[in-house]
């Protein structure tokens, strides 16, 4: 009969060749397994930058869009001439609303432009309607970030037709590209 107390005393632990055994088939199965959790996570998180870029671009567009659509009249910002100078990267025209009201701000001056990676908001309110000074600003705000360029932006006078283009990019290198052709129902000044 066989003296099992024996053959477990000589053997008290693993040989050097069967810990490397055990040590490389746990290897080939834990390696993939972090390769594919690798590869979820870094899907995920370029999913969630192309959703923010999307919302933010989105957001401006329709912001800009319901402005010119309630617009009283779009000014070709060459027409102001201080605009150019002071803000190089704008959009290429400025929105004017006229209140019905007899208030002090019932003519407000609307301009977009690029200012790092923002499109920025700048409304002037007048109580004429007298283009605005240079240095008269009564509002000022981020509309989206992420934005790389507004260069192809453009307005065609002859068809009433504002050409939107926004290139956005993500601090961690995602891009996207949205464009919007919006018609003007307003009178146009150039």
């Amino acid at each position: 009969m066989l003296n099992l107390r024996g053959i477990c005393r000589k053997n008290k632990g693993f040989t050097l060749i069967e810990l490397i055994l055990a040590l490389f088939i746990s290897s080939i199965i834990i390696i993939p397994i972090f390769s594919i959790l690798d590869f979820s996570i870094k899907s995920c998180a370029k999913g969630d930058e192309k959703d923010q870029l999307m919302m933010n671009g989105r957001y401006a567009i329709e912001y800009i869009k319901d402005e010119i659509k309630t617009a009283d009249k779009i000014i070709v910002s060459d027409k102001i001439e201080w605009i150019n100078k002071k803000f190089p990267n704008n959009m290429g025209f400025v929105i004017l609303k006229i209140r019905e009201e007899n208030t002090f701000d019932k003519y407000t001056y609307v301009l977009y432009h690029q200012k790092n990676d923002n499109i920025v908001r700048i409304s002037y309110n007048l109580a004429n309607n007298k283009y605005p000074e240079p240095n008269f600003a009564h509002g000022n705000n981020n509309l989206c970030e992420f934005l790389d360029s507004i260069s192809n932006t453009k307005i065609d006078i002859e068809n009433s037709i504002i050409y939107l283009e926004l290139d956005f990019k993500h601090d961690r290198g995602e891009k996207l590209k949205i464009k919007s052709d919006i018609y003007i129902r307003c009178p146009i000044e150039c």
